[in-house]
């Protein structure tokens, strides 16, 4: 059964080919373009070796306190360490600034 599993996981930890197209060509900030309407933020799907793939965030109202990150690619300082698909969801619980600097900070530092 785990074998089963694994199957079906495993490549959802590797980049889509446009996130690591981005990544060669240095155009990390690909990854974070998104388009904005009203309290809908989304980004538009991108290829993943196992079909597509998007994200969207709608916020109940105009401070959004929370933030959510997507990382995909190496897993560590090392480039050829392994590579894979981080995924943060932070609930600013009151205020933006304690779950934008987790966002900011906590996959570099566990890299």
């Amino acid at each position: 059964m785990v074998t089963a599993v694994m199957k079906i996981v495993t490549p959802c930890w590797r980049p889509c080919p446009a996130e690591r197209e981005a990544l060669r060509n240095g155009n990390s900030a690909s990854a974070n373009s998104g388009k904005v309407d009203g309290l809908l933020w989304y980004k538009d799907f991108a290829q993943h070796i196992n079909g597509d793939c998007s994200m969207a965030v709608v916020q109940a109202n105009n401070l959004l306190e929370d933030q959510s990150q997507i990382e995909s690619g190496p897993l560590s300082s090392v480039e050829s360490g392994p590579h894979g698909t981080f995924v943060g969801v932070y609930d600013g619980h009151g205020g933006p600034e304690t779950s934008r600097f987790v966002k900011n900070n906590l996959f570099h530092n566990l890299k």
